[in-house]
């Protein structure tokens, strides 16, 4: 095959070879410009007829091409920017290119060239869009590190789940598996291992067994296979170098049994409505003021195109925030065992778990009731850890991982899609702490221009006294009520502005809050990430301080 050659941006970029196992680099990157600096139509259809005669030419390339389209930004926009300019359209299920006023047949349907977005992406049918990835703020780790990084990368991109509560028989041992990983961070707080290892923890020793046979799906015996994977994967923790053995486990598991398994189960449960399998799981675990919200929802959306597409549209992608210049008007919060522990307590029942696994009821039943010979230790040890992500003594390139969080999305009665973000139980933990010495402070701030920040009931409040005063002045029909919000409120905010706000107003939790919006955060979509850039969580915090 003739090489490819071409310019980009005013640049030369030499030649591209093809090979006959796959493409090697694709070359629709690279057409002609012309002096003026735009596209060229010769280059552009030179590059249009080596595309439909060579690289669409076997059944491999074009899957090779496919994959390479589906997975690339940078290449999506490029092949869809020359489909564009030549008056061309692909059909991603073939691979094959049409004018703009013809159709693609198939055995079961016609595909048809349609503007839907008014961008480039629609002039490639049935290939969706690569999804924004998070940026590395940091790519050149110090020797050493990539590696850990990209093992939690690849840990938070599986579906591990994790049980609900620690069975009574695991629970000390646990709590001292915990407690030893804490203070390895509290001893080396700058080795990104020892926070990794912390992060992992609940994965690799909590996951939730899935029965093999039907003897093993009764009742009893899952119980007891439950808890006997939960004591082994503790014992192997326990001797010190079984970290690796068991992140091994984890993931040849999940390769193993995750897929088949999960394929099963989905298409048992497709016929189920999913608002009343929800409820179900609810009340089985005795959560029934849960399981009355979710039979009043709406349901999820359904993880399709459009629904990531419209995911991807609330988080828009902007440059890094600045952080203030000037030094801290106060030292950093330092806190005690007895706030973190009134914190733990204060998750409410059947709070769901982050990314990493961890949920508030491993937590409490890890410290156990007053008294329990493992309370003191371990609630000293998770103070001291709270203490350091206070002091952002987590190094920074975690902070994608903290920050992550899963998103539901959610549908609204008109259809639209509300993505709920559930952060990690650590990075909640944190924040309750530092919302709960700081919060008086944003109430006398605040004043009476809110009723959400540190006052009681304050929604209810609001709605009571507009009832009053309708049934009161409204017998004539002559007032109206005018309700205002924001279409995208929280991924609105300006984190810049954030940050200047909690540098001057709140200086004693700016370094835990920097640490959390300064860099990109990690969105999980099922098998998709997208890369949080703007806004915020809505965290207790988040909402005392941009109001």
């Amino acid at each position: 095959m003739a090489p490819v050659r071409g310019r980009r941006n005013g640049k030369s970029v030499g030649s591209v070879q093809g090979s006959a196992s796959g493409l090697r680099t694709c070359p629709f990157k690279f057409f002609h410009e012309c002096k003026d600096g735009k596209p060229g139509s010769v280059g552009f259809f030179r590059l249009l007829e080596h595309m439909q005669s060579t690289h669409l030419k076997t059944e491999c390339r074009r899957l090779s091409l496919k994959g390479a389209i589906s997975k690339d930004l940078d290449l999506f926009l490029d092949v869809a920017e020359v489909l564009r300019a030549g008056g061309k359209w692909l059909c991603g299920k073939c691979m094959v290119m049409h004018a703009l006023s013809r159709g693609c047949k198939h055995d079961n349907e016609v595909v048809l060239f349609a503007i839907n977005s008014g961008d480039v992406e629609d002039f490639i049918v049935g290939i969706r869009k690569p999804c924004q990835v998070v940026v590395d703020t940091n790519p050149r780790h110090p020797a050493g590190l990539g590696g850990k990084v990209n093992l939690l990368e690849h840990v938070f991109s599986l579906p591990i789940q994790t049980v609900k509560s620690i069975p009574p028989s695991c629970r000390l041992l646990f709590a001292q598996v915990l407690t030893g990983a804490l203070r390895k961070v509290v001893a080396s707080p700058g080795s990104v291992d020892n926070w990794v290892q912390l992060l992992l923890l609940p994965h690799c020793t909590l996951r939730v067994v899935r029965p093999s046979s039907r003897q093993e799906r009764r009742s009893g015996n899952r119980k007891s296979l439950q808890c006997s994977n939960i004591l082994r994967a503790l014992t192997v923790w326990k001797d010190g170098s079984g970290f690796d053995d068991l992140v091994s486990s984890l993931l040849d598991s999940v390769e193993e049994t995750g897929a088949l398994k999960g394929e099963c189960r989905r298409q048992e449960d497709k016929e189920r409505d999913p608002n009343i399998k929800q409820c179900l799981r609810k009340v089985r675990d005795g959560h029934f003021t849960a399981a009355v919200k979710v039979l009043c929802s709406s349901g999820v959306a359904p993880l399709s195109d459009s629904t990531l597409k419209a995911l991807i549209d609330k988080h828009p992608v902007v440059p890094p925030p600045s952080s203030p210049s000037n030094p801290l008007a106060q030292p950093t919060l330092v806190v005690n065992g007895e706030c973190v522990l009134k914190c733990i307590r204060s998750f409410p029942k059947g709070t769901s778990c982050g990314r990493d696994g961890l949920r508030a009821q491993h937590l409490l039943d890890a410290v156990g009731g007053e008294g329990s010979i493992t309370s003191s230790g371990l609630l000293a040890s998770i103070t001291e850890v709270v203490n350091l992500w206070l002091g952002g003594s987590c190094p920074k390139v975690l902070a994608e991982f903290v920050a992550s969080a899963p998103l539901t999305p959610l549908l609204k009665p008109d259809k639209g899609i509300r993505p709920i973000a559930v952060g990690g139980i650590w990075r909640r933990l944190v924040s309750k702490v530092a919302m709960k010495k700081v919060g008086k402070e944003m109430t006398q701030y605040l004043g009476d221009h809110q009723f959400g920040v540190g006052v009681p009931n304050g929604a209810e409040a609001v709605l009571h006294s507009a009832n009053r005063f309708l049934n009161s002045f409204h017998a004539d029909g002559s007032l109206a009520l005018l309700t205002v919000d924001f279409s995208n409120a929280f991924n609105m905010v300006d984190r810049t502005i954030f940050l200047q706000e909690v540098h001057q107003r709140c200086p004693s939790i700016y370094r835990w809050v920097q640490f959390l919006y300064a860099q990109p955060a990690r969105l999980y979509v099922g098998n998709e990430c997208i890369g949080a850039t703007t806004g915020m969580l809505p965290c207790s915090v988040s909402k005392a301080l941009y109001i």
